[in-house]
């Protein structure tokens, strides 16, 4: 009987050694399985990270992109207008140097076009905010006018030598009439200003 006490004493023994040794595999399946997860999480966080910091580095390349073209384009469109400038004063100073019965008829067409941009623009005083721009280019091109009329007559005084004395009263009533105070100079100084 002793012994079979003592048999049952080792299978319980054993039972509770194989229920341990059970418990502790599922314990550390567990921790494997929790450090599995772990791992997973860190590296789907990683990854996020990874991601949004990727996103940010293209959208600021981009706006780097979009800053330096836009500087470009700007920078393309003011040596663009220089050079347009820089013709329009060549063609200008040379058109100003001749005092020839052509010249004169320039003169004369000039006049009329600042006129006719004068009108327009008076008829355009009450014109809505949309549609100003198109009465600053109007401005503007009245105002280049202006100033090549003006420059045009301020040369005579170096070309006098080739006016006959008849021509000369003439050309200097003309001159002082252009160059007389009370022409509108339209930059700054709108029709809706009154």
């Amino acid at each position: 009987m002793k012994m079979f006490g003592k048999k049952k004493k080792l299978e319980k023994q054993l039972a509770e050694l194989s229920l341990q040794k059970q418990q502790q595999e599922q314990a550390q399946r567990w921790n494997e399985l929790q450090m599995q997860e772990q791992l997973r999480a860190k590296e789907e966080e990683m990854r996020r990270k990874e991601q949004i910091w990727e996103t940010e580095r293209l959208e600021r390349q981009r706006r780097e992109y979009e800053l330096r073209e836009a500087e470009r384009q700007k920078q393309k469109a003011m040596e663009w207008e220089e050079q347009q400038r820089k013709d329009r004063e060549v063609v200008k100073h040379e058109r100003v140097k001749k005092t020839t019965p052509e010249a004169l008829r320039g003169l004369r067409d000039l006049i009329r076009q600042r006129y006719q941009l004068d009108m327009e623009i008076w008829s355009l005083k009450g014109a809505r905010k949309p549609d100003h721009p198109i009465v600053f280019e109007k401005m503007e091109k009245a105002d280049a006018v202006l100033q090549e009329i003006c420059a045009m007559v301020e040369t005579w005084e170096e070309n006098e030598a080739f006016w006959t004395a008849q021509e000369w009263v003439l050309a200097s009533k003309i001159k002082e009439q252009v160059m007389k105070s009370g022409k509108r100079v339209w930059r700054n100084n709108p029709p809706w200003n009154g």
